[in-house]
């Protein structure tokens, strides 16, 4: 999943993976969340029917806020908390990732000949 700001799409896991230790002491003083509840916020998110519905609560929106900064910091961007997180809601959004075509099983593949087609040669008895 994608956080997107404005045109930039930032990846969530390279945001959190990439975090320094400067970075997360600065969530905890700025938003009062650690990285375990920022994650654990961030998947109850999955259930949600829109984002919108993760911005009801305040560590929603705290948890938010926090993501964003962690994945600008992550990208690059030098800027504190409160500039990371200073845009217009119309701003942000969450883009899922396309999951990939899932591959025909082999076992399935038709072959070229039915298995009565084949040669068929006789086992020898043994007496």
């Amino acid at each position: 999943m994608k956080l997107v700001v404005g045109d930039n799409k930032y990846p969530l896991k390279e945001g959190i993976a990439k975090a320094s230790l400067g970075d997360l002491y600065v969530l905890k003083i700025k938003s009062g969340m650690g990285i375990k509840t920022l994650m654990h916020t961030f998947n109850n998110l999955k259930g949600a029917e829109s984002h919108l519905d993760f911005l009801e609560d305040e560590n929603g929106i705290q948890a938010l806020r926090a993501m964003i900064f962690l994945c600008r910091r992550a990208a690059g961007e030098n800027i504190d908390f409160e500039e990371a997180t200073n845009m217009p809601l119309s701003s942000i959004g969450f883009e899922t990732e396309e999951q990939d075509t899932p591959e025909a099983d082999p076992k399935e593949t038709p072959t070229a000949s039915a298995p009565d087609d084949e040669p068929h040669t006789p086992e020898p008895t043994t007496t």
